[in-house]
């Protein structure tokens, strides 16, 4: 009887951090296609601060925001017209922005537990992604209608429950072997 507990291809640790960033990337856009434009940059950002290498972290946000604005233009009609890219850049600067923030905080918060660190993450991504759209508005002079408070209400329980499903996954992938494993954190 042969062993057949281990017949899957071993991938290198960069292999499985490419991999993982390209799928969580994914993951979060898919909410593109569900709530038309809102991918949830603040939630991937706060995950890939805790779990992934800052390059990495980085590559994935990009990443997913070139999904979006895939999506967006792509299968979503945006207009193809001067405000609307430029939102999209406002977007892509602001999820920057935000994962610059969950970095911070992740580094801050070492020895604070994983929870409370994601949560502190969470809201230091959320916060400066959403500076980062209030200067993009201003800049624009295109968007109050964007990001009015009912609108921000509802942006970040979208990203509340993003962070959700996405830390899940994160730690589900961990526990199957391919998600990369955390990176070392300087305490």
């Amino acid at each position: 009887m042969t062993d057949m507990t281990n017949t899957s291809f071993p991938l290198s640790g960069n292999a499985r951090r490419l991999g993982w960033g390209i799928f969580l990337a994914a993951a979060a856009t898919l909410f593109s296609f569900v709530f038309a434009c809102a991918a949830p940059f603040a939630a991937l950002a706060a995950v890939a601060a805790l779990n992934m290498r800052r390059l990495d972290a980085a590559l994935t946000i990009l990443l997913a925001f070139a999904i979006n604005q895939v999506v967006g233009f792509g299968f979503l009609g945006y207009p193809h017209d001067a405000a609307t890219i430029a939102w999209g850049a406002g977007i892509g600067v602001s999820a920057m922005l935000g994962l610059g923030a969950a970095l911070m905080v992740a580094r801050l918060v070492t020895g604070a537990g994983y929870i409370i660190s994601l949560a502190l993450a969470f809201i230091a991504s959320f916060a400066a992604y959403q500076l980062g759209l209030q200067g993009a508005g201003v800049l624009i002079g295109t968007g109050e209608h964007g990001l009015s408070t009912e609108v921000v209400r509802w942006v970040l329980q979208m990203n509340a429950l993003a962070l959700a499903l996405l830390a899940g996954v994160q730690k589900l992938g961990q526990l199957a072997g391919v998600a990369a494993p955390l990176p070392a954190r300087a305490g």
